[in-house]
């Protein structure tokens, strides 16, 4: 349980002792909702298909049947994304995280063991004999009718995934072979750090050019934990995770050199010459996490990149507004101003979500993570910067409902929620608060009905689907007492 504890710390979560009420008496209804979630995840959303069964949990079901099958379509969401008929970690991330936060707040072990149980099947069956790289991310999952990967077999991250110690506990071995899997089968060139966001899943087969900021910042961040985890001491593999962390960091230095001095999203086939902001700060936000985990040399080079790419964000002419506006989400390289690259937004938008764009929560949650990293003393004026940015976005939601019959995804709810929470506590000003709780109250409304404790997909879906975010709602409800 000291794991467990550890764990709850680095995902924010500091939750009042327990009194002498019964477990349900300490819950508030938002709570409530989010374990019968839970519950109704453990007893129905199992792994019951083909020849191999398993613990592992379904990404997608019918809300009535709780069956796996055929979904209609989701508008911004790419059919090759979708796990329908299995298991992705990556789209479960917050349900794990609630299943260990109910643990921890109600003193109940089944919880986090059930979450243990799955991740360690995972880490079995998910796994490719060939590159040690994972089914799971945006491209592939594991399919319960099959029983092997599903959807396209390309492994790709997809986003920052919080339970590395939990996957070492379960399974050194396994996630040591992961870890070296994304250095040696991930990355095209090992000489100069050529990688794409896209590889193989089965065989070696790296991709080149699309060598997207926040995929560089989460693989350094793995390869940083790997070699400072004390476990790792005697591993043979050590020292190259300190190769492969100089290598992509010398790519990132490169790929800065441009006529505007914004850092190159990559050089794909299509010549990508655009520059993402967000995928810049959450690139910032690996290196400055990692930082403290290496050799004082890479950690200078880290802190000094991710420097860089605060102070190029915070210079742009981010604008939100109640009537237009947002941050600059895309930019063009040469120019530094604000453009459009196919389904690429100039602007972050307002309760819009889409594929290749995304909200003013997003990005505002992003600086949010940056100014929790940065010192008060020593980088005063970017934490001022930040402030006043992820103050203004929280305004912005204080005062501006959903429009009128939209089409939403519980993601959207539970970024805003989280922005309002945290825009407290910086400000100390208690109708931010009472905002995050009108938030909660339109997301029960707007997704959960007496038919199910699973959340809809969509406001216009009535089947779950973790890709469009309905564990991150819930995990936000859990916070609401």
């Amino acid at each position: 349980m000291g794991q467990l504890r550890h764990l709850l710390m680095r995902t924010a979560w500091i939750l009042c002792p327990l009194c002498t009420l019964s477990a349900e008496e300490t819950l508030s209804r938002y709570q409530q909702a989010a374990r019968a979630y839970a519950d109704h995840m453990i007893q129905r959303a199992r792994d019951h298909y083909g020849q191999k069964q398993s613990p592992l949990f379904a990404s997608a079901l019918h809300r009535t049947t709780n069956k796996i099958g055929t979904f209609p379509k989701i508008d911004g969401v790419r059919e090759h994304d979708r796990s329908t008929t299995g298991s992705n970690p990556y789209h479960n991330t917050e349900l794990y995280l609630l299943l260990y936060a109910l643990t921890q707040h109600l003193n109940e072990p089944k919880y986090a063991a059930e979450a243990e149980r799955a991740l360690q099947t995972f880490l079995v069956v998910g796994q490719s004999p060939k590159t040690g790289l994972l089914a799971w991310g945006e491209h592939a999952f594991v399919d319960f009718n099959s029983d092997t990967v599903g959807g396209r077999a390309i492994h790709e991250l997809d986003g920052p995934w919080p339970l590395m110690d939990v996957f070492y506990d379960a399974n050194q071995e396994a996630t040591q072979l992961f870890v070296i899997g994304l250095w040696e089968h991930q990355v095209a060139d090992q000489e100069t750090g050529v990688f794409s966001r896209h590889t193989n899943w089965h065989k070696h087969g790296p991709g080149k050019g699309a060598e997207f900021p926040r995929y560089a910042g989460q693989m350094i961040e793995i390869w940083a934990e790997a070699y400072a985890r004390p476990a790792n001491r005697t591993w043979e593999k050590r020292p190259d995770m300190l190769i492969a962390i100089d290598r992509i960091l010398a790519r990132m230095e490169q790929n800065h050199q441009t006529t505007s001095g914004h850092l190159l999203a990559g050089t794909d086939k299509n010549h990508r010459r655009i520059s993402w902001p967000g995928s810049n700060l959450e690139l910032a936000r690996c290196l400055w996490k990692s930082a403290d985990m290496v050799p004082a040399v890479l950690a200078k080079r880290m802190r000094h990149i991710a420097l860089k790419l605060d102070q190029q964000f915070l210079s742009l002419p981010h604008t939100i507004t109640p009537k237009d506006g947002g941050f600059i989400a895309t930019i063009d390289i040469e120019t530094g101003k604000p453009r459009s690259r196919g389904t690429n937004k100039p602007l972050s938008t307002g309760w819009e979500t889409g594929y290749g764009f995304g909200t003013h929560a997003q990005l505002a949650n992003r600086c949010l993570a940056r100014y929790q990293q940065l010192n008060n003393k020593q980088h005063r004026g970017l934490k001022t910067a930040y402030a006043q940015l992820i103050r203004h976005t929280a305004d912005y939601y204080k005062s501006v409902n959903p429009p009128e019959g939209a089409f939403l995804k519980p993601e959207i709810f539970a970024n805003v929620g989280n922005l309002l929470l945290e825009a407290a506590t910086i400000t100390g000003d208690v109708s931010y608060e009472k905002r995050a709780y009108e938030i909660a109250d339109m997301a029960l409304q707007a997704f959960i009905d007496g038919s199910s404790p699973l959340p809809k997909a969509s406001t216009r879906h009535h089947h779950y689907e973790a890709i469009t975010g309905g564990p991150a709602l819930m995990y936000f409800l859990f916070q609401l007492e």
